[in-house]
């Protein structure tokens, strides 16, 4: 019996310990996650490049061949849609709700021409759309999102130094924009 009361003890003073050893490390977690550190770079729906060495946003590339850009989006109050543009040999666009979780991914291999062209929408836009798709967006891949927040990288590969170029100003040119669903 005395073993017994001895390890319910042991275990509840445990428990508590790491419960107090959580709660004094959050202030040292909170606003390092992605999408604290998107939001920090700036504004809603616009691009900013992604640096290829450690800084302070802790936001960079590991490999020198590769240029990121990332844009944070709300399509809360309308659809976002994201255009690329550029005769770049390798891309890849991914989409992460606000917990960083990946909510979809498109690589040049997969998508409809050799550009970028994505309008992330809400369910409620999703339907406003399929009952009068704009002539805009008809060759646009509609990708409806469960969540209203989060946050778009785009990268693209430079295999030689001779299409570094060429891959900076595919990123340069990104557009990460809001736009209206009204067909008129």
């Amino acid at each position: 019996m005395r073993s017994a009361l001895l390890a319910i003890v042991i275990g509840l003073v445990g428990a508590a310990l790491i419960h107090i050893i959580i709660i004094l490390a959050l202030p040292q977690w909170t606003g390092k996650d992605a999408w604290t550190r998107v939001m920090a770079l700036g504004a809603a729906n616009r691009f900013y490049s992604l640096a290829n060495e450690p800084n302070v946003t802790g936001l960079f590339n590991d490999d020198p061949n590769i240029r990121s850009a990332v844009c944070h989006f709300d399509i809360s109050t309308g659809p976002v849609r994201v255009i690329a543009t550029g005769g770049v040999p390798i891309w890849t666009v991914s989409a992460y709700d606000a917990s960083a979780n990946e909510t979809y991914s498109m690589n040049d291999r997969s998508s409809i021409g050799e550009s970028v062209n994505i309008a992330f929408v809400t369910p409620a836009q999703m339907l406003q759309m399929r009952r009068a798709m704009p002539a805009a967006l008809e060759r646009t891949v509609l990708v409806e999102l469960p969540r209203p927040q989060g946050y778009v990288v785009l990268r693209a590969v430079a295999p030689m130094p001779s299409h570094e170029p060429l891959v900076r100003n595919f990123l340069r040119n990104a557009a990460c924009a809001s736009f209206k669903t009204d067909p008129a």
